[in-house]
């Protein structure tokens, strides 16, 4: 008891050490600019108001105080500050504009800088006060500063109150930012030394906290969903004219069909519509002179359809996009947690942990929040029935007492998954070994099990089979084929060449790094491949994204998985992977390399080398648990980094564009430098 005792005083007081210094980072580094004045007379406090400025290239209201720009040959307005004469630490502007953001690029000169050799670029924004300051490093003495307003819009007016040489930068203690640092490194101290993230039997403190890390993730993506996207109301194809059509009880769209398109001897070719201006309906697919929805109906008949019956209003996809998704987060943690704790009950809390920080991570929830449009519906909707459907027979699987209402409930979802987007079917190929081993181990009900799970893969089946027949007279074909998108789906082909340059760019190419926020972007989709393939514009290559997926190439932890695991679970691990495997090439061959693609592999991937690092660290001794795990919570911060990075700057910046005082707010939180 003494030495436990002992062993949690060390504890705590280190934990408090950590406390201090996260105190200290945050009032003396990410708060220095505020003493940068201090008790310094070099920095001369200087005031300039719109009488003493010299504008080129706008009209000056001085009686209101206003700048308006009116040339109508686009060009860049000047704010020449002259005479300064002193050192400038901090830049101080008064502005009033009329609306979020005023970018601008400031030219300045120093003792080392006479001629506006040097520049760089900084944005106001209403609502934001750090971004009336910036602070400077120049050489020595300025003389001139310049601030240049690149592509204004005609009329474009707004107040210059004052700008101030040296005004002091206010001290502001960020408790959000605080919590983050000190959350950061006491949590990897405990991981890799205190004995409750080590823990082998799990309490219920254990299953609360892990309960915590998923409703942590649910709720900064709810808190970016209402800062990005979430006002947005938008009619669209499938929200609209697919839940007018289904109403209607047809299933082609109201949507008139232009002459020219029906003209054409080859509708799907993108290149000839666009030259020629050729009017079509985007997103959807062309047959027989008519347009229909090659999305998954499944969501417009469970929720679109019933939602405008009862209401009378359209049910907006981004709404459904962010219920979906963080449901479908808690039925994939939940699931892992079973797998990870019935294939290895030995497992510690803080590789549980760490794994649903990094799983959670790799489903890039946050860009679901943050840009959730139509085109992520069936994404969401469709891997949350994958989610409750591997709920179910997991449950189900490890029970000692058979329930067929989850056997049923899990076909059920699974095949309801394959009417949102048809690719999740290959999620269903993941029962052939478990189904082969319960009928090994349980022959008398096997009959009776496949007809139970069965019954609903028959019954949505063949619903989708007459669903297909009747709109393009095939039982297989879902709309894919006769889309009209950015490539011409009828005549396009595939071949083994292309599967290089797809795995390049989607699984293997670095993120792309800057020094500026939000410091990491998508992928480089530049190639020189001869042929044809889509590349999206959200490109996040996934072992970039989570470089714990790296477990997977190498043959040591798999030669430990081989040598430790029976029979079943060498072949079932391996049976997950090249499922894995399947998915991703089948995605990157028949759609291309996009964001929105990797949600379907990632989860797949990721249980494999959470398993892989897990039997790992359970052939070592304690020491080398502690760094491996040590080792595998900074990847899952980079992880989480990365995603949240990712999310909040987004393929289409949506965040930015509709509340860019939230975006400039968490922007200055990191960049506490600028």
């Amino acid at each position: 008891m003494e030495i436990l005792s002992a062993a949690y005083r060390r504890h705590a007081i280190i934990i408090v050490m950590i406390f201090v210094i996260c105190i200290l980072i945050e009032c003396l580094i990410c708060n220095a600019n505020a003493f940068r004045l201090k008790n310094n007379g070099d920095y001369k406090q200087k005031t300039y108001t719109l009488q003493d400025l010299k504008i080129t290239n706008a009209e000056v209201d001085m009686d209101n105080g206003k700048i308006i720009y009116n040339n109508t040959e686009h060009s860049p307005v000047f704010i020449h500050i002259n005479n300064i004469d002193t050192k400038i630490g901090t830049v101080y502007l008064d502005l009033d504009i009329p609306n979020g953001v005023l970018p601008y690029t400031v030219c300045y000169t120093d003792e080392t800088n006479a001629n506006f050799y040097r520049s760089f670029e900084r944005e106001y924004v209403s609502g934001v006060d750090k971004t009336k300051w910036f602070t400077c490093h120049f050489r020595g003495k300025s003389q001139q500063l310049i601030l240049r307003l690149d592509n204004l819009e005609k009329e474009y007016a707004f107040c210059f109150n004052k700008l101030q040489i040296n005004k002091p930068v206010p001290f502001q203690f960020s408790f959000m930012r605080f919590i983050v640092i000190f959350m950061v490194l006491a949590l990897f101290y405990g991981v890799r030394y205190i004995a409750f993230f080590h823990a082998k039997e799990k309490t219920i403190v254990h299953n609360v906290a892990l309960i915590g890390v998923c409703f942590g993730f649910i709720f900064i993506a709810i808190w970016i969903y209402f800062h990005s996207y979430s006002d947005i109301k938008l009619n669209l194809m499938y929200n609209c004219d697919f839940t007018d059509a289904l109403i209607k009880g047809q299933l082609h769209l109201d949507i008139e069909v232009s002459e020219e398109l029906k003209a054409m001897e080859n509708p799907y070719d993108t290149s000839i519509r666009q030259t020629e201006n050729i009017v079509c309906s985007w997103d959807t697919a062309y047959y027989n002179g008519k347009y229909y929805c090659y999305y998954g109906i499944v969501p417009a008949l469970l929720f679109f359809v019933p939602y405008k019956l009862l209401t009378g209003v359209y049910l907006q996809c981004n709404i459904v996009v962010l219920i979906a998704y963080c449901l479908y987060l808690v039925f994939l943690d939940l699931t892992s947690i079973k797998i990870f704790r019935s294939t290895m009950p030995d497992i510690s809390f803080g590789l549980e942990g760490i794994a649903l920080i990094i799983l959670n991570a790799a489903t890039s929830i946050f860009y679901f929040a943050a840009e959730p449009s139509f085109y992520l519906v069936l994404y969401a909707v469709g891997l949350l029935f994958v989610a409750m459907g591997f709920w179910c027979f997991t449950v189900w699987y490890t029970n000692r007492r058979a329930n067929w209402i989850l056997l049923f409930l899990g076909g059920l979802c699974l095949s309801l998954a394959v009417g949102c987007r048809p690719p999740l079917l290959f999620y269903s190929l993941l029962l052939i070994p478990f189904g082969i081993r319960y009928l090994l181990k349980k022959p008398k009900n096997w009959i009776r099990d496949i007809i139970v799970l069965m019954i609903p893969y028959i019954l949505v089946g063949s619903g989708l089979a007459v669903y297909n027949y009747l709109r393009f007279d095939s039982i297989l074909e879902f709309g894919q084929t006769y889309q009209l998108t950015a490539q011409d789906q009828l005549h396009n082909t595939h071949t083994i060449y292309e599967i290089p340059v797809l795995l390049w760019l989607g699984l293997f190419q670095p993120l792309q790094f800057y020094a500026v926020f939000p410091f990491v972007s998508s992928g480089n989709p530049v190639n020189n491949y001869a042929g044809n393939f889509f590349v999206g514009s959200g490109l996040t290559p996934l072992l970039s994204q989570v470089p714990l997926l790296w477990i997977l190439f190498m043959p040591f932890a798999w030669k430990k998985w081989f040598g430790k695991y029976a029979l079943f679970s060498k072949i079932t691990l391996l049976f997950i992977t090249i499922t894995g495997a399947i998915v991703m090439l089948f995605e990157f061959l028949n759609a291309g390399v996009e964001w929105r693609y990797t949600a379907e592999i990632a989860p797949l991937l990721c249980i494999v080398a959470v398993l892989l690092v897990g039997n790992t660290i359970r052939t070592t001794t304690q020491e080398t648990a502690s760094v491996i795990m040590s080792f595998m919570y900074i990847l899952a911060v980079y992880t989480f980094a990365v995603s949240f990075l990712r999310g909040i700057s987004g393929t289409f910046g949506y965040m930015l564009k509709y509340h860019p005082e939230f975006y400039y707010a968490i922007e200055r939180t990191f960049c506490f430098w600028k």
